[in-house]
């Protein structure tokens, strides 16, 4: 009787520490990005008075990565830059959320990020640069 309520905690700290171990690994992810966009705000604050305003469009066009998105994907981006859920820039593209979604897989195909805070550091180091 005793040995398998051993085995029961066991099994149950077990599963506790694997369950750890994921949320530590999201948590270290999520203290890289933050760290990249403090990283990226310094930068900015660098800068003059003129470039500190913010723009109309946070994303310009005409940076070299930046470049081969489309003009839609550019909007989404700088939504996306802007802080704004899958479900606010569709509402205000008057697009799907689904549409959001595939212009977000484009976007990050073609930055060569794989989410969505790494997509908008990369815009703003590009626009910040260009």
């Amino acid at each position: 009787m005793i040995d398998s309520y051993r085995k029961a905690l066991d099994s149950a700290i077990t599963a506790m520490l694997r369950e750890a171990m994921e949320h530590s690994e999201a948590l270290d992810h999520l203290v890289d990005q933050i760290n990249q966009l403090v990283t990226l705000r310094i930068r900015l604050s660098g800068g003059s008075e003129e470039e500190a305003e913010h723009e109309d469009e946070v994303v310009r066009s005409d940076s070299s990565g930046l470049s081969r998105l489309t003009q839609r994907e550019r909007e989404v981006l700088d939504h996306l830059v802007r802080g704004r859920s899958n479900r606010q820039i569709a509402r205000s593209l008057s697009i799907s959320e689904r549409t959001v979604k595939n212009h977000l897989h484009g976007i990050f195909t073609k930055l060569g990020v794989t989410d969505r805070t790494s997509a908008a550091i990369a815009a703003l180091d590009e626009s910040r640069n260009s």
